[in-house]
C-alpha cells in the first residue's frame, strides 16, 4: 500500500543548484551522526552510476518533512545545521526539477517523490513523498539514492566542498566559540562555517573560520538558503574566537592568533565601510 503525502512546496528555490539539494541531504547526515554518535556518514556511487548517501543513526520518518522546528536540533545548536524540515523538502523539489530519481530508505519506510493531484484540486499537481512499508525492517540509519543525468560526479564534489568536513582546511587553534583554520590550496576566499557548513566566503580574511557556538543573532541570520549571511552576523564571534586562541597555547600558536587578531580587527573596519547587497530572506 503506497500513502500519499503532499510536501506543500509553494516556493521554488530556482537558483538552487543540484549541489545545494545533495547540501541538505549531506547536512542531515551529519546531523543524524552528531545528534547519535553512529559512525561515519558514506557518499559514493555504485556500479549502475546511483549516488548513495547513508546514515546510521535512528532513520528517516514522513513526518520529517513537514516545516516544523526539529524540537532535538534547536535544543544542541553547538551541534547541528539543520532546524527545520523544510531543506530536506526543498531538496526533493529540486532532485524533480531537475529530473533526478529519489528513493529514500529506512527501517520505517521506503520513500520516492511523484505528482500527484492536491486533495480536493484535482486540477492542480503537487510534488508528493510517496511512502511504501519498509523493504528492509531493520535497516539501520537513512540511505537515499539518487540518480538521473543531471547528477554528476562533480556536483557530489562541489556539495561536499561546502562542509568543513571535506575540505581539509587545517586547524590552527581551537576555543569555546569556534577554531581559526588555515586555508588550503591558496584559495582566493577564505570561508566562514557554522558547525560545519560553509554559509559566507571573505575576500580579505587572511583565516577560515568554524563557529561552533552560534549566537542568536547569527542562528536568524542562517537564511533557507544557508549561504551569504550578513557579516555582521558573525564578526562578533570571530574576534572573540581569535582572542581566546590568542590567550592559550604554545608561543608559535599564541603568535599567529595574535597577529590574526590583528588582521581581523582592521579588515572588519574596513569591510564595514563597504555596502552590501540585502540579505536573503526565507
Amino acid at each position: 500500500m503506497t500513502r500519499e503525502f503532499d510536501l506543500n512546496i509553494e516556493r521554488v528555490l530556482e537558483n538552487w543548484t543540484v549541489a545545494h539539494a545533495l547540501r541538505e541531504v549531506i547536512a542531515n547526515a551529519l546531523d543524524e551522526q552528531a545528534l547519535t554518535g553512529t559512525a561515519e556518514p558514506q557518499i559514493f556511487a555504485d556500479a549502475e552510476n546511483r549516488w548513495h548517501i547513508r546514515d546510521w543513526g535512528r532513520g528517516l520518518r514522513y513526518e520529517h518533512l513537514t516545516q516544523n522546528e526539529n524540537k532535538e536540533k534547536l535544543n544542541h545548536p553547538d551541534q547541528v545545521v539543520g532546524k527545520f524540515g523544510v531543506g530536506l523538502k526543498d531538496a526533493l523539489a529540486t532532485f524533480d526539477r531537475h529530473r533526478i530519481s529519489v528513493v529514500i530508505r529506512s527501517r520505517h519506510g521506503d520513500i520516492t517523490t511523484g505528482k500527484q493531484a492536491k486533495h480536493g484540486f484535482d486540477d492542480i499537481e503537487t510534488l508528493h513523498a510517496l511512502i511504501t512499508d519498509p523493504a528492509d525492517p531493520g535497516f539501520a540509519g537513512t540511505e537515499f539514492i539518487l540518480s538521473g543525468r543531471a547528477l554528476t560526479e562533480r556536483q557530489v564534489e562541489e556539495a561536499k566542498g561546502l562542509f568543513l568536513r571535506y575540505s581539509g582546511d587545517e586547524e590552527l587553534g581551537v576555543t569555546p566559540f569556534g577554531s581559526v583554520l588555515r586555508r588550503t590550496h591558496n584559495r582566493a576566499k577564505a570561508r566562514i562555517y557554522v558547525n560545519g557548513l560553509r554559509v559566507a566566503e571573505e575576500d580579505n580574511f587572511l583565516f577560515s573560520y568554524n563557529i561552533t557556538s552560534p549566537t542568536a543573532a547569527l542562528r536568524r541570520a542562517l537564511n533557507r538558503e544557508r549561504s551569504n549571511v550578513g557579516r555582521s552576523a558573525y564578526t562578533d564571534r570571530l574576534k572573540i574566537a581569535q582572542e581566546a586562541v590568542a590567550a592559550a597555547g604554545d608561543p608559535c600558536e599564541r603568535a599567529v592568533a595574535e597577529f590574526t587578531v590583528t588582521h581581523l580587527e582592521a579588515m572588519l573596519t574596513l569591510l564595514d565601510a563597504i555596502p552590501t547587497a540585502p540579505e536573503a530572506t526565507a
